[in-house]
């Protein structure tokens, strides 16, 4: 090999080793002071959201852009530019759809995140009022409920309103996790008596009145007329 040519390959690598050496000393340099995410565990299409607060450790103005970390691949990015030695709180909103545990992190700060597959709705039924208690016939009874849906996923749920053991309406819903409602039936009667309500698993009653017995007149005989020692009535 010619020395010219030793010579080029030398020059080549000082040069490089410049540029690496000049590439190092630009690239921006920040530090990540907290992370903190909530929750810590969520359902499979849920969100987390996660706060870090970032520091410019840098002599300069610089632009920073912080990527959010899952299993080492960033999700998104936030850029941000701040003076020297000044920090500033980002936000990120981070959606997984699939179960499983996930490594959060943004610079040398990191976190743990759960994924679950979300459960199934479950249903609650409370706070049956019945109003009135009685009535006449053919008045309305309101039968109210509240029906919450305490699981974790949006389900459809049937509403039935049982008089005496037999079906008197129903009512279908549709409700979004952590969700409630609040059923809202009439009822009235044709027939005196006392009628039992269930619904769900909450039992009550009411009662329908007899009607009043109707009076009737009772005849009086007219009085009678002055006569000269006569008598009047049955017999007179």
């Amino acid at each position: 090999m010619s020395r010219k040519t030793i010579g080029a390959i030398c020059l080549l690598a000082l040069m490089s080793l410049g540029l690496l050496q000049a590439c190092v000393e630009a690239h921006p340099s920040y530090e990540v002071l907290s992370l903190n995410m909530k929750p810590t565990k969520i359902a499979t299409g849920e969100t987390a959201t996660i706060e870090v607060e970032v520091r410019n450790v840098n002599d300069e103005t610089d632009m920073y852009i912080i990527p959010l970390m899952v299993n080492g691949v960033a999700d998104s990015r936030k850029s941000v530019t701040l003076a020297p030695g000044a920090t500033e709180q980002l936000s990120f909103v981070l959606t997984i759809n699939h179960a499983g545990i996930y490594k959060i992190s943004v610079g040398s700060k990191e976190s743990t995140l759960t994924v679950q597959k979300p459960s199934p709705p479950d249903w609650r039924l409370s706070n049956l009022e019945i109003n009135p208690t009685e009535v006449n016939i053919g008045e309305n009874v309101v039968i109210t409920a509240m029906i919450a849906n305490v699981g974790g996923s949006q389900g459809s749920y049937t509403a039935e309103l049982n008089i005496d053991g037999i079906t008197n309406q129903a009512e279908k819903l549709i409700i979004s996790a952590g969700a409630d409602y609040m059923l809202v039936f009439k009822v009235s009667k044709g027939l005196p008596g006392t009628y039992n309500v269930a619904l769900g698993d909450l039992t009550g009653q009411f009662s329908v009145k007899e009607p009043p017995s109707p009076l009737f007149d009772i005849p009086v005989a007219p009085p009678c007329p002055p006569s000269n020692g006569g008598s009047c009535g049955p017999g007179g």
